[in-house]
């Protein structure tokens, strides 16, 4: 089995929001608080430093195990984990079960004109998150996110890829970026990688606030 990942390059990274903007527009989310990538800005030892999450798409996912309904899935051959909304109950176990907030729930207003025209069957099952752009990977193609990355901050592949390309890159985790985990600090070995920047100006992002 393959497992692909995700890396983000800090010293790259301009808070322009084009990877969120990318990332709503295919996955045909429409403007509003849900977002299933978010750029923002946290504050470290007198500097402020951006970051772009999605799902880390974890080797060990506490959202799979946490789903109840058996919605959460793992892809054998790539790694990626989805939703798939139709097996969805809303029980919600995967929202409590994932360390960095990353299942979310539909908003009817935030659907496709597709789904919002299905008579409720969005809010009967409404688990939603990044699935890593699993039709452009199917087809070859980089993840939105990834493709539109002005700065080339962002890039993404295999974890032998990642591993080997970016050997000084900082796998997610809890001591060193205790801010991205909202629910617990378990360790799912997230397959997000980080070039830090350790010398950044102390100015504030003109995004900062801004959360896709």
């Amino acid at each position: 089995m393959a497992q692909y990942a995700f890396y983000f390059d800090q010293s790259r990274c301009m808070s322009c929001n084009s990877c969120t903007v990318a990332c709503k527009d295919w996955n045909q989310v429409e403007p509003g608080p849900v977002a299933w990538r978010k750029q923002f800005t946290y504050e470290e030892n007198g500097g402020f430093f951006p970051l772009s999450m999605g799902c880390n798409h974890c080797s060990d996912p506490a959202c799979v195990k946490g789903c109840g309904a058996g919605a959460v899935i793992k892809d054998a051959a790539t790694g990626i984990v989805y939703v798939d909304r139709a097996k969805c109950q809303s029980l919600q176990g995967c929202i409590k079960a994932c360390p960095f907030g990353k299942t979310l729930i539909a908003k009817d207003k935030q659907e496709s004109t597709d789904l919002q025209a299905q008579n409720g069957w969005q809010i009967a099952h409404p688990m939603q998150k990044c699935d890593m752009c699993r039709e452009r990977v199917s087809q070859g193609e980089k993840p939105a996110c990834v493709a539109s990355c002005v700065g080339r901050a962002l890039d993404w592949g295999t974890l032998e890829y990642i591993i080997s390309k970016y050997p000084d890159a900082v796998r997610m985790n809890p001591s060193e970026f205790p801010y991205a985990y909202v629910n617990s600090t378990t360790n799912t070995q997230p397959n997000f990688f980080v070039r830090k920047k350790t010398n950044q100006p102390v100015i504030t992002s003109l995004a900062s606030g801004y959360n896709g």
